[in-house]
């Protein structure tokens, strides 16, 4: 009889806890809720101008080649050397070490790549091939592509 007695009043205990936790949540709401009232739309313009301002994302995503801003045509119509355009734009892919697939200045592997046709070879530059993106993700114009192919095949 005992076991029952202690069964019931640890059951009674448990309602006990159970009630109080239920009241203490209802009272954490209400408690809440009167303090996040605010006027109107949620509260002072500038600080959700702030709020607007902090949560804005620290990048995008460009998925759209777009048009060269004024300084970069000026940039691009500064007479440059075929070596300097692929100092500026492909040294890092096709110098030393660059890339392993990537082939390097002058190597003999060029001959083998469009059959060594520099208009090809220009056209696979322009359209991007493999691993390397278009125009080698650099803004040299049609004809200045076609300057740097020529220096990297050596003619």
């Amino acid at each position: 009889m005992t076991e029952n007695a202690n069964d019931s009043g640890m059951v009674r205990m448990m309602i006990i806890v159970m009630g109080a936790l239920v009241v203490f949540t209802l009272f954490c709401v209400t408690v809440a809720r009167f303090l996040g009232i605010a006027d109107g739309d949620g509260g002072d313009p500038l600080m959700r101008a702030a709020l607007v301002d902090r949560i804005q994302p620290v990048g995008a995503v460009r998925t759209v080649l777009e048009a060269p801003t004024a300084a970069a045509t000026v940039v691009a119509a500064v007479a440059q050397t075929p070596e300097e355009m692929f100092n500026g734009a492909c040294i890092a892919c096709h110098g030393s070490p660059g890339l392993p697939d990537a082939p390097k200045v002058g190597d003999e592997s060029w001959a083998t790549r469009e059959g060594g046709d520099i208009a090809a070879l220009t056209a696979s530059a322009i359209a991007g091939k493999g691993t390397m993106p278009a125009r080698g993700a650099s803004t040299l114009t049609d004809d200045q592509i076609r300057e740097v192919v020529e220096y990297l095949v050596g003619k």
